[in-house]
């Protein structure tokens, strides 16, 4: 302890500083004190210079790391904008595509309605024409009275007339050609430019086509079938053709013609081309079948009695009289004397008297080529020149002229020859079972 305070004063002893200017020395005195107290003093100096350099140094390094972070946080910040500006450039797409598609589904819905709605309208009309033939023939239906001792006509069934019905091809053969609305449904979902749209969304849009397209299938196989009926109906007269009778019966200004426009070819091909053929053949087979019914009221296809019994058909038979084989020109029906007749369809009074034979007859001209004959009346009840409605009371039933007995003699002429009127019968019974038809459907 001793060594170190001798060696403390030893080091703070007095110093004199010696100056020496001009030739002369002079020395400043420095006493302990004053050494103690610039050692202090410089220690101090020397403690804040090492200090504020060990502080600059520091804070240099920290601002780095500072800048660094700012940077980095700025990075990261842009990264982030510029992410969510892709994102809002995205959303923005697919909003605009979602629009887009939104809108073009609307308009297709709407068109599809439209045209749906022009062919039900055209479908109404024509259904409401053949109500009208329903209740004529149903009503003659209903009058026909038979038993068990009486004769039923029944109608033949004809081939072939399948083959002119303008209907929908048959699917095993055009297999590659059929669209599925339901497939089309997972196509757009899949397709890339497509909206992400939920789920629910395409399953309703395909719900409503799927439910369009039912109602569209169903109405095709209804008309179908009553093309084919009136056609087999026109055949069954075993003399007549549709094709070449509707063009007969029905000029081309008299035909009827209409429905919506649907374009056969699509500037856009799509899920809606099969739907707008389909739209076309119901459209162009709705026209037919108009034609065809029309074409139908114009044959006479009734009976023209309502209580009777077929005692002798067309052809060969053996003669009542002479007991020989011998051509017989018409259909008798048996019946009791004053049983009403009635005319087998509308048209004008060519004959009414007496015509050897016939005995008392009446002639109906029906126009496009079909007269009819009703013979051995006992009573006539229109005049030559009188224009008479389809099933009006023309005559009763007699035994006037050759005969063996009450009866009518019926006959049907078409192109200046007589024909076979049980064919226009049991092609007029084919008319009662559509009428029947149709009276269900429309309950």
């Amino acid at each position: 302890m001793n060594s170190l305070l001798e060696k403390f004063r030893e080091f703070f002893a007095e110093r004199q500083i010696y100056v020496r200017k001009n030739g002369s020395v002079t020395f400043v005195p420095l006493s302990s004190r004053s050494l103690i107290a610039l050692t202090f003093l410089s220690v101090m100096v020397t403690g804040w210079v090492g200090y504020a350099s060990v502080h600059v140094i520091f804070n240099n390094g920290l601002g780095a790391q500072r800048e660094q972070e700012v940077r980095e946080m700025q990075l990261a910040y842009e990264n982030e904008l510029n992410r969510l500006r892709l994102s809002y450039d995205d959303l923005n797409a697919q909003l605009v595509l979602t629009r887009d598609w939104f809108s073009e589904t609307t308009d297709n819905l709407e068109k599809r309605h439209n045209d749906l709605t022009l062919v039900f309208e055209q479908h109404a009309a024509i259904s409401d024409e053949l109500r009208k033939m329903q209740v004529s023939f149903s009503s003659i239906a209903k009058s026909n009275q038979r038993n068990r001792n009486k004769t039923e006509l029944v109608a033949r069934e004809r081939s072939g007339q399948e083959d002119r019905l303008e209907s929908r091809t048959v699917a095993a053969a055009n297999e590659e050609q059929e669209i599925t609305l339901a497939s089309n449904k997972i196509d757009m979902q899949k397709n890339k430019t497509m909206p992400h749209l939920s789920e629910s969304v395409y399953e309703r849009v395909t719900s409503l086509e799927l439910r369009q397209k039912d109602l569209l299938d169903a109405l095709e196989e209804k008309i179908d079938l009553r093309i084919a009926e009136f056609e087999g109906v026109i055949n069954g007269t075993e003399i007549l053709e549709p094709e070449t009778f509707m063009a007969q019966v029905l000029p081309e200004d008299d035909r009827a013609m209409g429905g919506p426009y649907i374009p056969l070819s699509e500037s856009k091909p799509g899920i809606n081309s099969e739907l707008h053929r389909q739209l076309y053949r119901i459209s162009n087979n709705l026209e037919r079948l108009e034609n065809l019914s029309t074409a139908v009221t114009k044959i006479p296809l009734s009976l023209p009695i309502h209580d009777y019994r077929v005692t002798s058909g067309f052809g060969p038979r053996l003669d009542p009289f002479k007991k020989r084989a011998a051509f017989h020109a018409g259909v008798d029906f048996g019946t009791a004397t004053g049983t009403p007749v009635y005319a087998t369809l509308s048209g004008t009074v060519t004959r009414s008297g007496y015509k050897g034979p016939y005995g008392l007859v009446v002639e109906i001209d029906h126009g496009n080529g079909f007269r009819s004959r009703y013979g051995h009346l006992a009573r006539s009840r229109v005049r030559r020149g009188q224009a008479v409605e389809f099933q009006q009371h023309i005559a009763d039933a007699g035994n006037s002229g050759r005969s063996t007995g009450p009866h009518l003699h019926y006959e049907v002429w078409y192109e200046g020859k007589v024909r076979d009127p049980l064919a226009f019968l049991d092609a007029g019974k084919q008319i009662f079972n559509i009428a029947e038809t149709i009276s269900q459907e429309a309950r």
